[in-house]
């Protein structure tokens, strides 16, 4: 596969020699991958020009590179790209656009598009709001080991939010978000009772 060796040399000289993620070797390394069309090296490149791991920082490039992994398969992409889009980060905010993402990573089986998916049908962000399909979403991120949906779904049970009430449901999910260290699950258990 045409830049393959290329990105596993550079994954090598991190993972394996300790140098830093954006170290020079390696980021010329993840340059010629890209260019030769690995989407993983697109994706690792992406993420650097998020964060200036390496390199200054630059929004513009990165949602390049994102559009780039996510059309050759990288389902991390999507989310990212996602986030760009609610956020307005190298891109115009565009909710909806964020929300097809966050929905294509999700289907791909990404729990935190799972996740993102559900709080853009609780809030109605670049979607119709939608507190069952919230639910559904939020299962889904939750049985994946999601603090945050796990939390969010214990809510719903609790207060009937797109699924009938159920406290004895709430207090299950509840009680994995708080083993997950979310501390408002933490709270809502002891709020809830017996």
């Amino acid at each position: 596969m045409t830049g393959l060796r290329e990105y596993e040399s550079a994954l090598r000289l991190i993972t394996g020699e300790g140098k830093p993620r954006g170290n020079p070797e390696s980021l010329e390394l993840l340059r010629r991958a890209c260019k030769a069309g690995f989407a993983p090296a697109a994706y690792a490149l992406a993420t650097w020009y998020l964060f200036g791991t390496g390199v200054k920082r630059n929004y513009e490039h990165a949602v390049k590179l994102l559009r780039r992994a996510a059309r050759g398969g990288v389902t991390r992409a999507l989310y990212d790209l996602g986030v760009c889009f609610e956020v307005g980060k190298g891109v115009a905010a565009a909710p909806r656009k964020a929300f097809r993402c966050y929905l294509k990573a999700a289907q791909q089986g990404d729990a935190d598009g799972q996740s993102e998916v559900a709080r853009c049908y609780y809030h109605g962000i670049g979607v119709q709001r939608n507190q069952e399909r919230a639910a559904y979403w939020y299962r889904r991120a939750a049985r994946r080991g999601d603090a945050e949906s796990q939390y969010a779904l214990g809510r719903a049970y609790e207060m009937g939010e797109g699924v009938r009430k159920n406290a004895r449901l709430a207090r299950v999910w509840y009680s994995k978000a708080a083993r997950g260290g979310d501390e408002k699950a933490m709270k809502a258990l002891c709020t809830l009772g017996p």
